[in-house]
C-alpha cells in the first residue's frame, strides 16, 4: 500500500516519517494518528492568521485535535477513559475512519480556512482504508469531534483578549517594541488566558508560582546583568552554541514538543490507542501549562528584560545600569509579562509527561526546528531538552533566568498532575 497523504509528506518530509497504513486493519497501527496529528500542526502553520496563532491557542488546538482522536478510539475499544465523548462503546467500528473523521472535524471547526486541505486529506484517508465498517467509524469520529467542540465551546478562549492597561512604575509590565508604537500600539496577547478552563487542572491558579524577585534584590541584579550581556543582539559573551539554541527553540513550543512526541511514538512503535493517549496527555499538559503560566504572568505583571534594561537606571537597584539602546537577539519580545516563562512551562510539562509515560528520563532522540532549518539537535533525556528549551529564552533575551527556572518547575508540576489524573487506564 502506498504512503498515506502525499499532501502532508510533500509539505513536511523533513518533519517526521509518515508510515503506510497497516495492511491488517485489526492491528490499528499509529499511522493514521500520526498522519492527522501532523495535519493539525500543518493547519496551524498554514492558517495565515492575523494576529498569529500564539502558543497558547496552538496548544489548545493540538489538545482538542488529539483528544478527539483519543476519544474516538476509546469509543471503539475502551482502554482509557474518555475526555468528552460519552456514547456507548461500539467495537464494530473502523478505528482508522473514526480517527480521521474526528481530527478532520476539529481542524475544520478551529481553522476554517484549512477546510479544503482537510477535506482532501479526509477523502484520501477514508479511500485508503481497507477495513470494514468505515461508515460506523465515521459516525463515531463525528461524535467525538462534536463532543470535544461542545465541551470547549465556552471555555474562555474566545474572550481572553481583554483590554489591558500597562503599568508605569518600575517593574510593572509595559508594551515592548513594536507593540509600543502604531499600528500595534498597546497590544498585549490574551491577558485573560489564565482564566481559560483547563483541560485537566482544577483551575489556572492551581500551580500559581510565588512572586518574582524584588527589583532591589541581589538576585534580580544577577539576572539583570546576566541577560544584559548574554541575551542582547550583539552579545560578546554568548557562544555560537548558545546562539544556535536561542534561535532553534523559537518555534512555538507546543509544535516543538509535539514533534518530539511524534518521534517517541515512531521510535517505540506505539499502537493507535497508546499513540493517541500520549499525544493527548502531552498536549493537555502543555495547554494547561500555558493557562497556569498566564495566571502567574498577569498576577504579577513583571516587566520584560528589554524594558527593564532600557529603564535600568530607574529601578532603585544600585547594581543595575540602564542601556536605552539594548535589544534582544531576535526581535520582537512576545507581548506578555515576563514571569513565568510559558515557553519553559510548556517544555517542563511535556517532558514530565514523557518521562512518566516511558518510566525513564533517559531516552535519546534528535529533533529539528522550522525556525532554524537544516539544524538537528540531539538529546539524551527529556529533561535535557526541556532545560535547553528554557535556557533558550535567556540566550534570546526574552526572559530573566528566574522566569525560566520557575516556569520549568511550574510546568513539571502541571505535567505530573496531568499524567496522574487525566485519561487513566480503564
Amino acid at each position: 500500500m502506498g504512503i498515506l497523504l502525499c499532501i502532508v509528506i510533500s509539505a513536511c518530509r523533513k518533519e517526521a516519517q509518515v508510515l503506510p497504513l497497516a495492511e491488517n486493519p485489526v492491528t490499528y497501527s499509529a499511522d493514521m494518528v500520526l498522519t492527522w496529528n501532523l495535519a493539525g500542526t500543518l493547519a496551524v502553520r498554514n492558517s495565515g492568521s492575523v494576529p498569529p496563532i500564539f502558543p497558547m491557542m496552538e496548544s489548545r488546538m493540538y489538545a482538542m485535535i488529539n483528544v478527539a482522536m483519543h476519544d474516538a478510539l476509546n469509543t471503539i475499544e475502551a482502554r482509557y477513559a474518555r475526555y468528552a465523548l460519552t456514547i456507548p462503546v461500539n467495537g464494530d467500528a473502523n478505528a482508522n475512519a473514526a480517527v480521521a473523521q474526528a481530527a478532520h472535524d476539529v481542524i475544520v471547526a478551529l481553522i476554517p480556512n484549512q477546510k479544503q486541505a482537510a477535506d482532501s486529506l479526509l477523502a484520501l484517508s477514508i479511500d485508503t482504508i481497507t477495513g470494514v465498517n468505515k461508515d460506523l467509524g465515521i459516525e463515531i469520529g463525528k461524535a467525538a469531534a462534536q463532543a470535544m467542540l461542545n465541551k470547549r465551546a465556552n471555555d474562555g478562549a474566545s474572550t481572553a483578549q481583554i483590554p489591558y492597561v500597562p503599568g508605569t512604575l518600575p517593574g510593572q509590565y509595559r508594551n515592548t517594541p513594536p507593540f509600543d508604537m502604531p499600528p500595534n500600539q498597546g497590544f498585549v496577547a490574551v491577558p485573560a488566558w489564565g482564566k481559560v478552563m483547563p483541560f485537566g487542572l482544577t483551575s489556572g491558579s492551581q500551580f500559581r508560582a510565588d512572586p518574582p524577585y524584588a527589583l532591589t534584590s541581589k538576585e534580580y541584579a544577577n539576572d539583570y546583568n546576566e541577560i544584559g550581556k548574554l541575551g542582547c543582539m550583539n552579545s560578546k559573551v554568548r557562544t555560537a552554541d548558545q546562539t544556535e539554541i536561542a534561535l532553534f527553540w523559537l518555534d512555538n513550543v507546543p509544535l516543538s514538543w509535539n514533534r518530539i512526541t511524534r518521534e517517541m511514538v515512531i521510535q517505540h512503535k506505539l499502537d493507535a490507542w497508546n499513540a493517541a493517549r500520549l499525544f493527548s496527555l502531552v498536549q493537555i499538559a502543555q495547554a494547561d501549562a500555558n493557562i497556569a503560566s498566564f495566571d502567574t504572568k498577569f498576577e504579577f505583571n513583571l516587566w520584560r528584560p528589554i524594558t527593564a534594561i532600557r529603564l535600568g537606571d530607574t529601578d532603585g537597584n544600585p547594581d543595575t545600569k540602564g542601556d536605552p539602546s539594548w535589544n534582544v537577539l531576535a526581535p520582537p519580545t512576545p507581548p506578555v509579562p515576563d514571569y513565568t516563562s510559558n515557553h519553559s512551562a510548556d517544555a517542563g510539562a511535556a517532558a514530565e509527561v514523557l518521562r512518566n509515560y516511558f518510566k525513564t528520563d533517559d531516552i535519546s532522540f534528535s529533533t529539528i526546528s522550522v525556525r532554524l532549518p537544516g539544524v538537528t539537535r540531539n538529546f539524551s533525556s527529556f529533561t535535557e531538552a526541556a532545560n535547553e528549551t528554557a535556557a533558550s529564552r535567556v540566550y534570546v533575551g526574552y526572559h530573566f533566568r528566574h522566569a525560566t527556572v520557575v516556569g520549568l518547575a511550574q510546568g513539571r508540576k502541571v505535567g505530573q498532575y496531568i499524567f496522574d489524573h487525566s485519561l487513566p487506564e480503564m
